[in-house]
């Protein structure tokens, strides 16, 4: 397919691109209960994977699956896998977080979701993707203060807000989510992959809340840490989980039954699956509530 490719804006054949990679959603199979996916706002609907468009060149999607690449072999899996705890990088992962931001701003750019920002923030919006798109084409250095953070969460084992959602540990360790936010003078590109989050500013007024997460441009390390947040992101966290929790209620009684029918043609699989993990960690938290929410 002919077109003009997104990050270059050379005329170009363009490639199916993913938003959120293609090992993200064939990880979360080959773990889960039932080896299928449900997303977004259609829960009764089964999908093999996330969102993909025309929107790359051959050369530049090539640029996207060598980031890609680094991430999953040196990051994602190792980490998810329980190999590594700590994971040294070097200039490959803000690469790939700048990229993953960008192919979500853009989504949100080009189906007008940014237009319920305010104008100042449209506008910061607009730059945001320029920045990130020269520096992803080695024009610049680096993203200059539309910074990307990256931060793994791991298990919840106990807790002290106020309210929390009965699905906490399965939206942290095994949901795929994207999401534009604005509030106040502050807005971000949100994608979490699994139980990594990327957050990608587009204006961060206020750095010092955040502590331990920038990515840096030339090399750092991930893992266990103290890491600072501020209290808003934790809210934002849980009421994601809360929307999640509420779609899920959403699944109609047939398709139900069919993940209950998935469930029971395996029930080895279904108990070594870190789906099960997820659910078992959450009926540590609440009890019975969990499965009161299941209904």
């Amino acid at each position: 397919m002919n077109g003009i490719c997104r990050l270059c804006g050379q005329e170009r054949d363009l490639q199916e691109s993913h938003v959120i990679p293609s090992f993200v959603y064939k990880w979360l199979k080959e773990t889960s209960g039932t080896g299928f996916l449900r997303f977004g706002m259609e829960p009764n609907k089964r999908v093999q994977d996330g969102y993909k468009f025309y929107w790359l060149c051959k050369e530049c999607e090539g640029c996207f699956n060598e980031w890609e690449t680094a991430f999953a072999n040196q990051m994602f899996h190792p980490m998810n896998n329980g190999t590594v705890e700590h994971v040294s990088y070097d200039t490959w992962l803000l690469k790939f977080c700048t990229s993953v931001s960008w192919r979500v701003l853009n989504l949100f750019l080009e189906g007008n979701v940014i237009s319920n920002f305010p104008e100042n923030l449209q506008a910061c919006a607009l730059r945001t993707q320029d920045v990130w798109r020269n520096y992803l084409l080695d024009n610049s250095q680096n993203p200059s203060k539309n910074e990307q953070h990256f931060l793994p969460l791991d298990t919840i084992e106990s807790f002290t807000h106020h309210s929390m959602p009965t699905n906490i540990n399965r939206y942290i360790l095994r949901s795929v989510d994207i999401d534009a936010v604005c509030g106040g003078e502050s807005a971000f590109v949100y994608s979490k992959l699994g139980k990594f989050i990327i957050v990608g500013f587009i204006e961060m007024p206020y750095r010092n809340q955040w502590v331990g997460t920038k990515v840096h441009v030339k090399h750092g390390v991930v893992g266990p840490s103290s890491y600072t947040l501020p209290v808003q992101f934790w809210d934002y966290l849980t009421s994601k989980a809360e929307k999640a929790d509420n779609i899920r209620g959403k699944i109609s009684e047939k398709q139900n039954r069919k993940i209950k029918d998935s469930y029971g043609k395996d029930i080895d699989r279904v108990a070594k699956s870190e789906s099960f993990r997820a659910m078992h960690q959450d009926v540590k938290l609440f009890g019975n509530k969990v499965f009161k929410q299941e209904k």
